[in-house]
């Protein structure tokens, strides 16, 4: 089926949208089924795969699913940890201003724990989420390693001919490592978003951002019609703000390092440090600092506020990249 990149594009964005708004609709009906959120998330990389397979007979490799460079993965993980220093800051900055309800301490108000680690309360409870993030991405290293140095095709070469098959027998043991940690989602969206989309637009990254800027929203539109968040109209559009803002930020990390794997470290590390520091928009839980919470979160008022201006940055930088003839080499022709 010969589409254009535009026309594969639309198809890939309403069919994404359609399905995880009908996931969304059942999970609206018992918000207790937090699987069906997991689900959801899954949606973009599912309808992602499909389409590069449909439409170019791409394979999942395509997306980049290679291990890259330790730094690409040290910043993914640090990048959220600064974020929330940086708002921490400006929050505590107005806080003269807007009075001490503002933003206020409150390590007594996080708890974070694991079976073998305990519970731990205030600045440990930090400690136990990074730890959180470092065993939950270990699998996904794993993997990363095992298409970067081809552990399955090896495998199949170091077998006599006739049991060669059984090679996949590797892909099957990096699969089942994933199974303790439930439906990756972060990783299921990032492959739809980055590794599908913008891969399809690299050579004009302002289009990838206007279209995600709008579709990435659209796709958490469910969560404004939550128990916790229906009826808040401003905190609601301070949300689907901050996350319009956060598609150029992602979308730099894809084309630094060209690989689905940073950006869902990013996205991971994203829903574990902002609700633990900044607390929750979602629930309204505080976090180790608590307050007008909606105003000052990530997914928040300052939230969108900084990452627009980080977003901007980025924008300058493709334009002046794209002013200049062979700045950027198309990854990819119309068709």
């Amino acid at each position: 089926m010969r589409l254009s990149r535009l026309q594969e594009s639309a198809v890939f964005v309403c069919v994404t949208l359609l399905v995880s708004w009908g996931i969304g609709a059942l999970w609206l009906q018992d918000e207790s089924r937090y699987l069906l959120l997991r689900v959801l998330m899954c949606v973009p990389g599912v309808v992602g795969l499909a389409c590069a397979w449909l439409f170019r007979r791409e394979t999942p490799a395509a997306a980049g699913f290679a291990f890259t460079r330790p730094i690409h993965w040290g910043v993914a993980m640090g990048i959220p940890l600064l974020y929330a220093v940086v708002l921490v800051a400006i929050a505590y900055a107005l806080r003269p201003l807007l009075g001490a309800d503002f933003i206020h301490y409150t390590p007594e108000a996080v708890q974070r724990g694991m079976d073998w680690l305990g519970q731990h309360t205030g600045p440990a409870a930090l400690g136990v989420m990074l730890v959180i993030l470092l065993w939950v991405s270990a699998p996904w290293l794993l993997v990363a390693l095992a298409v970067r140095f081809h552990w399955v095709r090896r495998a199949g070469e170091a077998l006599p001919a006739p049991v060669s098959g059984l090679k996949w027998g590797v892909a099957g043991l990096l699969a089942a490592l994933f199974v303790p940690f439930g439906l990756p989602g972060e990783l299921g969206e990032e492959v739809g978003w980055r590794g599908y989309l913008v891969r399809r637009w690299e050579d004009r990254p302002l289009v990838a951002l206007g279209i995600l800027s709008v579709v990435w929203p659209a796709f958490h539109l469910p969560i404004i019609f939550s128990s916790t968040q229906r009826g808040h109209v401003a905190q609601n559009i301070t949300f689907l703000l901050a996350i319009a803002a956060a598609a150029g930020l992602f979308q730099a990390v894809y084309l630094w390092t060209r690989s689905v794997w940073p950006c869902a470290v990013l996205h991971l590390a994203w829903n574990l440090v902002n609700p633990t520091v900044l607390g929750s928009v979602y629930s309204g839980r505080p976090g180790l600092f608590s307050g007008s919470v909606w105003v000052f979160n990530g997914e928040g008022l300052l939230g969108a506020v900084v990452m627009g201006a980080v977003t901007l940055g980025l924008v300058w930088r493709w334009r002046a990249r794209s002013s200049f003839p062979g700045a950027e080499a198309p990854a990819m022709t119309e068709r």
